[in-house]
């Protein structure tokens, strides 16, 4: 099932779906706040087994690139709390991306910046190649079967024993040693 929900109407969902032992597997690209960090607590737990796509690994605490769990750590040091989507963003932006392309431009000229950013390929806490495409739009990755293309990723968590846990794509979960959990209720995965 492919639930679209943003707010209260995901919590409930997902607590009702739990309670029922629906059977079915529940994957949410929209789960509201049942997709961030504060699901289990407001679900109390009955997100068990719930997929959302979304968190950027900085939020969620997956070390993606050799800079996600440094700066996480950084962050939470400073401010005493997890990094918000738009605190992500903004972080690689002014830490990596931006000082990247002004250094290859070697000026702060407006066109020399752009047209350096234009060529940006460069490791973030969210990308281990972050790239542009032709029309500026951040170059997003299917799979990570070629390390050159390891581009921006929409990565797909499982909430696993009140944890996230990466289960897609593919060679992230095996890089996490994760697995994907069907619920332990009866359901088709039982055939």
């Amino acid at each position: 099932m492919l639930p679209l929900f943003t707010f209260e109407e995901a919590t409930a969902f997902v607590k009702e779906y739990y309670e029922r032992q629906s059977p079915m597997v529940v994957y949410g690209g929209a789960l509201g706040v049942v997709g961030g960090l504060e699901g289990w607590e407001i679900t109390e737990g009955k997100c068990e087994y719930a997929s959302c796509a979304g968190l950027f690994p900085m939020i969620s605490g997956y070390p993606l690139t050799n800079k996600t769990f440094p700066a996480r750590e950084a962050y939470i040091t400073r401010w005493d709390e997890i990094p918000g989507g738009n605190g992500v963003f903004a972080y690689d932006i002014l830490r990596y991306i931006l000082p990247d392309a002004v250094e290859r431009a070697d000026a702060l000229e407006v066109d020399a910046v752009i047209e350096a950013l234009e060529k940006t390929s460069v490791e973030t806490t969210s990308a281990r190649n972050l790239v542009f495409t032709s029309s500026h739009d951040v170059m997003m990755g299917e799979n990570l079967s070629n390390p050159a293309a390891d581009y921006y990723l929409v990565i797909i968590y499982q909430w696993q024993d009140a944890k996230q846990v990466p289960v897609y794509p593919k060679k992230i979960m095996e890089e996490a040693g994760a697995t994907y959990i069907f619920p332990d209720w009866p359901g088709p995965w039982n055939k």
